[in-house]
């Protein structure tokens, strides 16, 4: 009832109008708050997964490099160490 009480002389002296528009007001600046955290929360996100695509790229470069290399199974390590050749 206070609430009621409290908005009756605004209702009064600026009508029914004013009382939506702030309601929405109030509505907008809060949903323009969660969408910014939102985003906010979606760019840290990203930034971590470019990070880790950027580690497994490492990774798999790294691999690759002792594929070509013959230097990933030691059967074949050892053979080119004593002057087999490469095989591929």
């Amino acid at each position: 009832m206070d609430i009621l009480n409290l908005l009756s002389p605004i209702l009064e002296s600026v009508g029914f109008p004013a009382l939506i528009f702030l309601v929405w007001y109030v509505y907008h600046n809060s949903q323009v708050k969660a969408m910014n955290k939102i985003i906010k929360n979606n760019f840290e996100i990203l930034k971590q997964m470019l990070e880790v695509n950027q580690k497994h790229t490492e990774t798999l470069s790294r691999i690759e490099n002792k594929i070509d290399n013959n230097l990933w199974c030691p059967i074949l390590k050892r053979e080119m160490g004593q002057g087999i050749g490469r095989i591929g």
